[in-house]
């Protein structure tokens, strides 16, 4: 008798403990609910007289409840037949639940069943997270290339993305090893030996990786090693995700070989959006005479005259490069020794992945000679020494008067007047297009130097602005004649041609 206590006394222990930790309920063998426990109460959001006495199917999806798999599934509970899932069941506000439960049929002594069962755990909220972890691998499966394999290498499996990447059928790499998609000579290294060696314990690696297909054609792929851990953190597999970048590679490869190509051929250079050098080529440094290390960290103005750097005109020029605006002419630049260059050149803005300006890079040519050669010939045509009468000389000037073309008119006037043996020379500025401090000394010293070869010389087109540049230098004309207008000059050169035949006679 005390032994039948002991036992009763034991299962009521049991039971009490299984009540304070799980959902418990009890149905007759129709799935009509008897009784339920407080855990099951809450779980689903019910008062204990708000299910005793209705059926089972009120926790389920009406479609769920009206199906054959449904009656199929209460029928053998009924015929004592134990079940044991994951089930999802509604809550009272219809709100989807899952439950890993069990449904125990209970018998009577004649082994015959009486009632069902139910004990149950809320595993809704792991079971969300794996919804989420598994929609993630089909999401990664659906647009990856993915492999799995042992820790040695061994393939266990791969998705269609990499059988349709690599060629294979899936037949064809189970069960063969990883160096299946490597070159022989790499795959006999010390170095693969290692990269699986460090997967085995653990390490992840990623990288771009050259692999081979079935038909023995290189593929690129960016990829992933990712060790998987057991529950006790022990790598057992490795899977890898990957990318064909293949097309991406050869078009950066193309792309390499073009800039290379450029660079061979034209001078380079790299430029922070303010203007400050980042690098530059040999074919650059050798133009301009620099080693690399003296322009590093430079601004471009070192390239440029201090007067042009100063100007309004060169601080927008690198604000439009630095809202990402090209730029492409010919320039006048500065060698390190002070010597003019001209480059015939384009300014690039290049772009980061959101489409902002990121840095310049110039591409240029050196075409020094070849603007020489066209301002001398630009010379002979914009500045024709002519004789008009004997002893008579017109040199109409025309565009932009510099120090070197300056140099270039005084001799070809004074070479002029040599060959003439002239006594007068015109020299008509109404063609300048800008009379600035630097340009009105270059005219006055060409006019000086005819008057120092005995030859009288007239300025004409003499605007209001360039005798307001005069007066303020201060320069002293001294027998130089001005006019305003080429007609005054040549009424000047009249009158002084009649009174010099006058005075000879």
């Amino acid at each position: 008798m005390n032994e039948a206590n002991n036992g009763l006394s034991d299962l009521s222990a049991v039971h009490q403990a299984l009540d304070k930790v799980q959902a418990i309920a009890e149905f007759e063998l129709d799935g009509t609910v008897s009784d339920a426990n407080e855990n099951f109460l809450r779980m689903f959001g019910y008062e204990r007289d708000e299910i005793v006495g209705r059926h089972h199917r009120i926790f389920c999806d009406p479609a769920y409840a009206k199906s054959p798999e449904y009656t199929a599934f209460w029928h053998k509970l009924g015929q004592g037949e134990f079940e044991a899932a994951e089930f999802k069941r509604l809550a009272k506000g219809g709100k989807e639940i899952w439950l890993r439960a069990s449904y125990n049929p209970v018998f009577d002594q004649e082994g015959r069943p009486v009632k069902i069962v139910k004990f149950a755990t809320d595993v809704t909220a792991s079971r969300l997270k794996t919804a989420e972890y598994e929609g993630k691998v089909k999401a990664i499966d659906r647009a990856l290339a993915v492999i799995e394999f042992d820790l040695d290498g061994t393939v266990i499996t791969a998705n269609d993305n990499f059988l349709s990447t690599f060629g294979y059928g899936l037949d064809e790499i189970v069960g063969k090893h990883h160096r299946i998609f490597c070159k022989r000579g790499y795959a006999a290294s010390s170095q693969y030996a290692e990269f699986w060696q460090k997967l085995g314990r653990g390490e992840y690696h990623a990288a771009e990786f050259k692999r081979l297909a079935k038909d023995g054609r290189e593929i690129w792929l960016q990829a992933s090693y990712n060790p998987i851990f057991d529950m006790d953190g022990r790598p057992f597999k490795v899977v890898k995700f990957a990318t064909d970048v293949t097309a991406v590679r050869l078009q950066n490869a193309e792309y390499e070989g073009k800039v290379e190509a450029i660079s061979r051929a034209q001078a380079v250079i790299e430029f922070e959006l303010d203007g400050t050098v980042i690098t530059a080529n040999d074919n650059f440094l050798r133009i301009f005479g620099y080693d690399l290390d003296e322009i590093v960290g430079k601004h471009h103005r070192i390239f440029c005259d201090a007067g042009y750097a100063e100007t309004t005109g060169y601080a927008e020029f690198w604000q439009k490069l630095g809202r990402g605006e090209y730029h492409a002419a010919e320039f006048k630049r500065l060698h390190k020794d002070g010597h003019e260059i001209w480059l015939q050149a384009s300014y690039n803005p290049i772009f980061d992945m959101d489409g902002k300006p990121l840095k310049v890079v110039k591409f240029a040519s050196d075409i020094t000679t070849e603007v020489e050669a066209r301002s001398l010939a630009l010379l002979e045509m914009s500045t024709p020494v002519t004789k008009i009468w004997d002893g008579v000389l017109f040199a109409p000037i025309v565009g932009i008067v510099d120090s070197k073309r300056s140099y270039d008119i005084m001799n070809k006037a004074l070479s002029s007047i040599v060959n003439h043996r002239a006594r007068m020379l015109m020299l008509d500025i109404g063609g300048v297009g800008m009379v600035d401090t630097a340009v009105a000394n270059h005219l006055i010293k060409i006019a000086k130097a005819a008057v120092l070869m005995g030859c009288k010389t007239i300025i004409s087109g003499i605007s209001p602005a360039i005798a307001q540049t005069i007066t303020e230098l201060g320069i002293e004309l001294g027998s130089i004649q001005t006019t305003s207008t080429i007609e005054s000059a040549l009424r000047e050169a009249i009158k002084a041609e009649a009174k010099g035949r006058a005075a000879n006679v």
